[in-house]
């Protein structure tokens, strides 16, 4: 059964960055890429933040990757097809890529990828989405088979993920210092602080690309001195622009800003588990008290839009027709005295230091919730100890996540009865929502996808697991000399037709 294409859906410091920037000689065909923070990994397998997303998917190639609109097309494999159960599904890999070394990448290599992915032993942190995998064969050297435990309609869809790239069987244990890809740009250096140096891969599969002869990904922590540098031409384009720069930016003769909604979102961490959103009553009240437009405006200055949960307003599945509730403080406090809190309820909201996005969220919601009867007492804690001290535990908070490969997996480890990340966030548990889930995920036909997605929405509507206030908008800003680039809503870049004026 061949496969239908579709839509789917992170001072003195300054000055020294500043001298960092600018190189005796700047090579005049290298794009430079200012960045925020130095890469923790070059093992692809292994990466976090969205500044490794980007070298992560210069470097290395997978079976399928996913363009800017958000279509899933082929990549190492050239094809595919799936049983009628949904269970085995069968690549084809094109013949004669060659890694960086030059050996040439066959099903073997393939093979061995994902059974390092699939290591129990191993700490990949996306291992647990592809439990459905029991096990990857290759039965010649251009073919792999992957069988499935389940059926799975999105098996092609999120191997487009971040870290399941293909490296050669031969080269796992110097991944963490000389990394081998098949990608457009090869390896050449790094040096934590300062930058990350990539050149043309001669031998890329696809004839003519990359166009230009190299990317640099420069460690530039200040946005002050990354705008400043991008204005004085130092480097080409700003990844991940503060929303509050985009209409400023924009006015900017020399330079081209880009702002596109993604499915990455922020919200409340309501904890179903604990008093006192373990009653629905009160999850309801929370989302009459304040006005979702309002938060738009105040956090993301317009660069977003309001949404009921990780699928945004802009995907075809969102649920455009189910009837959400407007903002009415008056019933908030009606629902809040039903259960059992007339005189409103007072608690912590927790912030996370160094996500000024998410800060600015969680005053805003101080401010607003307060007509609908919540009085939130602001605590501010690094976001380094949410793991260990507030996911899963406090009962209300401020967190966000990037957006996901794919609709399931955007919902399926949040959503569905002990679900991955339903378990560290907010321990969710509403039958219809699990029925839509599984439906969704165990059929490849879009109809019937969207159809459960719907049904799913409404459900949250009624029963709301959290508070998920907006999709956020993603911006890059570059110099009008640079072309053939688009901002990615996954936060990374696809530079194989960039060119530099």
């Amino acid at each position: 059964m061949p496969l239908s294409r579709r839509t789917l859906i992170g001072s003195s410091l300054a000055a020294a960055t500043a001298v960092a920037i600018r190189p005796a000689h700047a090579a005049a065909n290298v794009l430079r890429i200012g960045i925020s923070t130095s890469l923790n990994t070059l093992d692809p397998m292994m990466v976090t933040t969205g500044d490794e997303y980007i070298y992560a998917n210069l470097v290395f190639n997978g079976l399928a990757r996913m363009r800017e609109d958000l279509v899933v097309e082929p990549d190492l494999a050239e094809s595919w097809s799936y049983s009628d159960d949904l269970k085995r599904w069968t690549f084809r890999l094109r013949r004669g890529v060659k890694f960086h070394d030059g050996q040439e990448m066959v099903a073997d290599d393939v093979v061995a990828s994902f059974r390092r992915l699939l290591d129990p032993a191993g700490t990949s942190p996306v291992r647990s989405q592809y439990d459905m995998v029991e096990s990857v064969s290759a039965p010649d050297a251009a073919t792999v088979v992957f069988q499935l435990t389940i059926p799975y309609g999105g098996l092609a869809d999120i191997l487009t993920d971040r870290q399941v790239k293909i490296v050669p069987r031969s080269a796992t244990a110097q991944l963490a210092t000389q990394p081998i890809g098949t990608g457009p740009f090869k390896f050449v250096s790094y040096t934590a602080g300062d930058r990350l140096v990539l050149a043309r891969h001669p031998g890329y599969f696809e004839s003519g690309l990359p166009k230009v002869d190299g990317v640099e990904l420069r460690i530039i922590p200040e946005m002050s001195v990354k705008i400043s540098a991008l204005q004085a031409g130092d480097i080409e384009v700003l990844w991940d622009l503060p929303l509050e720069q985009v209409k400023t930016l924009s006015a900017r003769p020399e330079l081209r800003v880009d702002s596109v909604p993604t499915a990455s979102w922020d919200g409340a961490i309501l904890n179903n588990d604990i008093p006192p959103f373990n009653d629905k009553r009160v999850r309801q009240a929370f989302h009459l008290a304040v006005d979702k437009k309002e938060i738009v405006e105040l956090t993301l200055f317009g660069q977003g839009v309001e949404t009921i949960s990780p699928i945004p307003p802009s995907h075809p599945f969102y649920a455009k027709d189910v009837v959400v509730p407007k903002a009415d403080p008056a019933a908030a406090r009606k629902l809040l005295a039903e259960a059992g809190h007339p005189n409103g309820i007072k608690l912590p909201i927790i912030l996370p230091v160094g996500r000024p996005v998410r800060e600015r969220l969680g005053v805003t919601l101080q401010q607003l919730a307060k007509a609908g009867g919540f009085d939130l007492q602001v605590q501010r804690l690094p976001y380094s100890s949410f793991n260990a001290e507030v996911s899963g535990k406090a009962p209300l908070y401020i967190d966000g996540f990037f957006a996901r490969p794919t609709v399931d997996t955007s919902l399926f480890p949040f959503l569905r009865s002990k679900g991955s990340w339903n378990e560290r966030l907010w321990h969710y548990s509403d039958e219809a929502v699990d029925r839509a889930l599984d439906a969704a995920r165990s059929s490849a036909d879009p109809a019937v996808q969207k159809k459960n997605y719907i049904d799913m929405q409404a459900a949250l509507v009624a029963n709301p697991a959290s508070f998920f206030a907006y999709s956020v908008n993603y911006a890059c800003a570059y110099r009008k000399s640079v072309a053939g680039v688009k901002t990615h809503p996954m936060k990374w870049f696809d530079l194989r037709n960039a060119t530099l004026g």
